[in-house]
């Protein structure tokens, strides 16, 4: 046999894929991309999720126990969040898989076969082959079909390590967008770190919108409300979140925060305003929209291409 077809039908034989995860929100969603633009390209192969938080600490010490004998292979190994990040290393080398991360991991590059991460995560940091550079995290969004429904969305973050939440000013803020396109129906929703009373203060001042609390947010809100807005504004200290609005298919807008220092953060999203690439409501309340705004983003595919191209 040719050893070119002999390396072709080696690559198309079906993998089992392990995902390592923490359950961490952000972590399952970069995680769920990935995974369903592996198995777009891949359908035959086969895939299993294991959350380390339900793992004893012998067991993710040593990668062995009860939980484990379900996992007797494991062609590729994928971890998501810092606590999965010992036990990837661990399986991969006892099942001998080909290990990959998502996000900067923890231990140097040198110990994984494959890295994913944003390219604000690697400056100043040589790269090699091994690592694939994206466009902030990768998410399941950029895969799903876009159908705007005359509505628009408001998401909050809340205080953070980049950047100040002046409370008052974010209100004020959020009545300038709501007014700004006043043919959209309009619905704002906060966050874990957002302030208790902020939902209340918006609507109290801009009541003709519809306001959702996370604590009673249903599974899957996000995913399908994006999916139908024409418009996604975004508070810029979470990163995530302003990557997921870009790989949505909706026009995207970033709330202006007060930065608590210049960073490689807020430098990026500074960035992204000044060159037009989303629109922006500032500090003054005075909205401005994209001028040449970014092309919808689905690095999660682009990631996928090149991670199979390595196992």
């Amino acid at each position: 046999m040719h050893i070119y077809t002999a390396l072709s039908l080696m690559t198309n034989f079906t993998k089992h894929w392990l995902y390592l995860h923490d359950g961490k929100p952000g972590h399952l969603s970069q995680l769920r991309g990935l995974s369903e633009a592996v198995a777009a390209k891949r359908p035959t192969d086969t895939s299993s999720w294991l959350d380390v938080t339900t793992l004893s600490l012998p067991e993710k010490l040593v990668a062995r126990g009860d939980s484990f004998r379900s996992l007797q292979t494991a062609d590729v190994i994928v971890a998501a969040g810092h606590s999965t990040h010992w036990l990837a290393l661990c399986l991969g080398k006892r099942l001998r898989a080909h290990t990959a991360v998502v996000m900067r991991p923890s231990w140097p590059l040198t110990g994984f076969d494959s890295i994913i991460m944003p390219k604000h995560d690697a400056l100043n940091t040589a790269v090699g082959a091994r690592v694939h550079l994206t466009e902030g995290a990768i998410n399941a969004l950029g895969q799903q079909n876009h159908q705007p429904s005359n509505k628009g969305l408001v998401l909050l973050g809340g205080q953070s390590k980049h950047f100040e939440w002046p409370s008052a000013q974010v209100t004020r803020q959020v009545c300038a967008i709501v007014n700004s396109e006043p043919e959209l129906d309009w619905t704002v929703a906060d966050s874990r770190r957002s302030p208790e009373r902020q939902l209340s203060d918006i609507y109290t001042a801009c009541p003709n919108l519809t306001i959702q609390r996370h604590d009673t947010c249903p599974r899957g809100w996000l995913a399908e409300h994006m999916r139908e807005a024409n418009s996604v504004w975004v508070t810029p200290d979470s990163v995530s979140m302003v990557y997921e609005a870009l790989s949505c298919g909706a026009d995207v807008g970033l709330i202006e925060l007060p930065p608590k220092a210049k960073n490689r953060i807020n430098r990026s999203m500074q960035a992204m305003i000044v060159e037009g690439k989303v629109s922006s409501v500032t500090q003054a309340c005075t909205v401005t929209l994209a001028t040449d705004p970014l092309p919808r983003l689905n690095e999660a595919e682009t990631a996928a291409t090149w991670l199979l191209s390595r196992v």
